[in-house]
């Protein structure tokens, strides 16, 4: 959920530059469900707060068909590569 929700991020900042994302929390994670080898895992990643200062939080869900396997909140850095 994590890397996913930093590609989420990097596709929301200028596509001219390169960024790096560093995680800074990751919190509340919670499974709900066994997931085991051949499972199709859908992830989905929303953004909780709009990103400022190059900071921002998310929240992830990760689904075994219709069914919620896990989920958690994280926060992530977005820094400008020089």
């Amino acid at each position: 959920m994590a890397q996913c929700g930093g590609l989420f991020v990097l596709n929301q900042m200028d596509p001219t530059k390169d960024y790096s994302t560093y995680f800074m929390k990751i919190d509340g994670i919670k499974f709900r469900k066994k997931i085991v080898p051949g499972d199709t895992l859908k992830i989905k990643v929303e953004l909780v707060t709009p990103i400022r200062r190059g900071i921002a939080t998310m929240k992830g869900y990760c689904f075994v068909g219709n069914q919620l396997a896990s989920e958690g909140e994280f926060m992530a850095q977005i820094i400008e590569k020089k």
